[in-house]
């Protein structure tokens, strides 16, 4: 029964960009608390991969921390809670059978106000403090270079000023599609707390029909004014996961107009369709095999969620258009494998 459900836990997986597979875990700096808005139990577990690297034998890969939350407060207007964004009885209402239907089926989800203005505010305070330090501009430039010109021309920019020395042509042509910054949650135990709300974990074990999740990795995607569109791609096919059960929250930070403000373009159905990898081209132009679906105007607050093989583009930001700034979360499954090219990268 639903009054008889309990707020499922959510659990971090933090994982080394480098190489995509989990790395070694942050120090704990977070304990056992209890007050008027639940109680929130923080624990140490070895995540293990099975027999999947090698045959016979266990691999030791990482570890996790799992955060498990009992919340059993209506949603608080003090957004510094030490859990995150409470589960609501609102958030119980609108995730319904029929939305869940809706999002198995459509592959997709558009939720508005997920998130209060205060709350927002938070996560752009936080955001905002990160984004703008000399590091994070670094390592989101360098990757960058690394997708235009691979791992040992990266590596030889070693300053902002090499890095956007080396991309200039490449935006003015617009071919470079947007800034992505990794794994904020990692610097911040603020931004760690957000990213494990129970809120964000209640939505993800809805729609992907699973019992608890785990946070795979959270990213700011800063699409600039002249930035070219975001090819059609899949974000499970970018994980290194052994899964279906992964979807994604789209969370913009500034405005999305309905023009010239790159909103997401969804292929519905796409998360379902099975023969396209065995019988057809990826590569290919894919035009009326899907139906399209714009997010249209999308606001500060609003979600956009996405199954994990859900294909999905964004168009260009044109010279004098607005700047698009988002942040997004990726769930998988809790008892998700590794896949044997991500275990075998680690040895």
């Amino acid at each position: 029964a639903e009054h008889a459900w309990k707020e499922p836990s959510a659990k971090v997986m933090l994982m080394s960009p480098a190489t995509m597979a989990p790395g070694r875990a942050l120090g704990s700096g977070l304990a056992d608390r209890y007050g008027r808005y639940g109680h929130v139990r923080v624990l140490w577990t070895p995540f293990e991969q099975r027999p999947h690297c090698r045959a016979g034998r266990l691999r030791r890969c990482g570890y996790v921390v799992a955060l498990q939350a009992l919340c059993t407060a209506s949603r608080s207007k003090k957004v510094g809670t030490l859990r995150g964004f409470p589960v609501t009885d609102e958030d119980r209402q609108r995730c319904s059978t029929d939305v869940m239907l809706d999002f198995e089926r459509q592959g997709f989800l558009k939720v508005p106000g997920i998130l209060m203005e205060d709350e927002v505010a938070a996560v752009n305070d936080v955001i905002e403090e990160l984004q703008g330090s000399e590091e994070c501009t670094l390592q989101a430039l360098q990757h960058q270079v690394r997708v235009q010109f691979g791992a040992d021309t990266a590596a030889q920019c070693r300053t902002v000023t090499a890095c956007r020395k080396k991309l200039e042509a490449l935006e003015k042509r617009g071919e470079v599609s947007f800034l992505q910054y990794f794994n904020l949650h990692r610097k911040s135990e603020r931004l760690r707390q957000i990213a494990m709300s129970p809120r964000f974990s209640f939505w993800a074990t809805r729609l992907l029909g699973v019992p608890s999740v785990r946070l795979y990795q959270d990213s700011v995607f800063m699409k600039r004014p002249g930035d070219g569109a975001t090819d059609w791609h899949s974000d499970l096919g970018l994980a290194p996961f052994d899964t279906n059960s992964f979807l994604t929250f789209w969370l913009p930070l500034t405005p999305v107009p309905p023009r010239g403000g790159s909103s997401l373009v969804y292929a519905i159905g796409s998360h379902r369709d099975f023969a396209l990898p065995f019988h057809g081209d990826l590569d290919e132009d894919l035009s009326g095999r899907y139906k399209l679906r714009r997010t249209g105007s999308i606001l500060p607050g609003d979600a956009s969620i996405h199954h994990g093989w859900t294909l999905h583009s964004a168009s260009a930001v044109p010279e004098g258009g607005p700047l698009r700034v988002a942040w997004t979360l990726g769930f998988i499954a809790d008892g998700a494998r590794l896949l044997r090219k991500a275990c075998s990268a680690q040895e």
